[in-house]
C-alpha cells in the first residue's frame, strides 16, 4: 500500500513491517478531520505511538470512540470503576503475580465474543525498563504462509472460549469466579482468516489466548494446526516493540495485529498501564471465504498472492 499523507501530524514508520509513531499532536482533544486521519494511519500501520500524552481517562475513552460505537466493559480485568471509569482497564503486574497476567502471550483482545474489540488505546503510567510491548502483524503473518498452508487456514474456523482462557492462562485472582465468566457465554466460532473490516486485507485471526480449538478437529490435530499459527508472531520481521515512558499512548488495531506484554524479569517494579478498548455491534470477525480461496487459487502453489 502507497504511504498516507496527513494534514494533521507525521508518522514516522517504526519498523518496515507495521508500527508508526505520530508527532506534531496531543491525543487530547481530537477533531473530526484528526479523528478520520488517525483512523486511515491505524489501518495502514497497524499500531501508533505517541509520546507524552499524559491523557486523563475521560480523554482517553474519547480517543478509543473515533475507533468503534462503543466502549468494552472487560469481562475480568481490574478497572477504575471505583473513579467512574468501568471501561478503563489496570494493566498492572507486580513480582509476586507470577504466571496471574494476560499480557505476556501473543493474542487479540477479547476474541471470545461475537464482537471483539476493533481497536484498544494503552497508556503507560509506570513501566519500569524492559517491560515493553510488542506488536506482530497478523496481515503479514497470514502473507508469508505458503501456499498449502494459506489453503488450510482458509478452509477452517475456530473456537475462542473466555472460561477455557482463563483456566489455561490461570489469569485474574480470587475475585475471578469461573461462574461468573461461564454466565458470561463467551464462547464463540471465528474463520481462521478473516478479511480486515475496513481494509479488507485477510488477517490470520489466531492467537495464544482465548482460542480453545479448530472447531470440528480433534485435539491433537487441532493443537498440532494453532502451533503452527501461533510460531508466526515470534518471527521478528514480523514484529515491532515499544519501549514505554510515562504518558506515552499506543493505539493498535485488533484485527490486523497480535499483541504481548513483557512482563516475566520485572524484579520489584510495578508495571501499570491502562488501556481503553472500542468495538461495534456491526462488526466482527468475517471472511468471504469463496472469494479468498478463488483468488488464492488463480496465484498457484509457489507463487505469492
Amino acid at each position: 500500500m502507497d504511504k498516507p499523507e496527513f494534514k494533521h501530524f507525521k508518522v514516522t514508520p517504526a519498523s518496515p513491517t507495521l508500527g508508526g509513531t505520530i508527532e506534531g499532536i496531543h491525543l487530547s482533544e481530537v477533531s473530526d478531520g484528526m479523528a478520520a486521519e488517525l483512523r486511515t494511519a491505524l489501518w495502514h500501520y497497524g499500531v501508533l505511538f505517541a509520546r507524552d500524552q499524559h491523557l486523563t481517562p475521560e480523554q482517553q475513552k474519547n480517543l478509543a470512540l473515533c475507533f468503534g460505537q462503543e466502549l468494552e466493559h472487560h469481562s475480568f480485568a481490574p478497572t477504575l470503576e471505583d473513579e467512574g471509569h468501568p471501561e478503563v482497564v489496570v494493566i498492572k503486574k507486580y513480582q509476586s503475580d507470577k504466571a496471574k497476567t494476560t499480557t505476556d502471550i501473543w493474542h487479540h483482545d477479547v476474541t471470545a465474543r461475537k464482537n471483539p474489540n476493533i481497536a484498544a488505546v494503552l497508556q503507560a503510567k509506570e513501566v519500569p525498563f524492559g517491560a515493553d510491548t510488542m506488536w506482530a502483524s497478523a496481515t503479514a503473518a497470514y502473507d508469508r504462509l505458503p501456499y498449502a498452508l494459506k489453503l488450510l487456514f482458509l478452509n477452517i474456523d475456530v473456537d475462542h472460549d473466555t472460561v477455557y482462557f482463563a483456566l489455561r492462562h490461570d489469569i485474574g485472582d480470587a475475585t475471578t469466579a469461573v461462574e461468573k465468566l461461564v454466565k458470561l457465554g463467551e464462547v464463540n466460532t471465528h474463520p481462521a482468516v478473516i478479511n480486515h473490516p475496513v481494509t479488507g486485507r485477510l488477517c490470520l485471526f489466531i492467537g495464544n489466548g482465548y482460542v480453545k480449538r479448530v472447531n470440528g478437529f480433534t485435539a491433537d490435530f487441532s493443537e498440532l494446526v494453532l502451533k503452527i499459527a501461533n510460531e508466526l508472531p515470534r518471527t521478528p520481521e514480523l514484529q515491532v516493540r515499544h519501549q514505554w515512558r510515562p504518558g506515552d499512548v499506543a493505539i493498535w488495531d485488533n484485527f490486523g495485529t497480535l499483541h504481548y506484554g513483557v512482563t516475566a524479569d520485572l524484579g520489584d517494579n510495578v508495571r501499570e498501564l491502562h488501556r481503553v478498548a472500542a468495538w461495534s455491534p456491526s462488526v466482527r470477525p468475517a471472511l468471504d471465504r469463496d472469494a479468498a480461496i478463488e483468488a488464492l487459487m488463480q496465484t498457484g502453489p509457489g507463487k505469492t498472492q
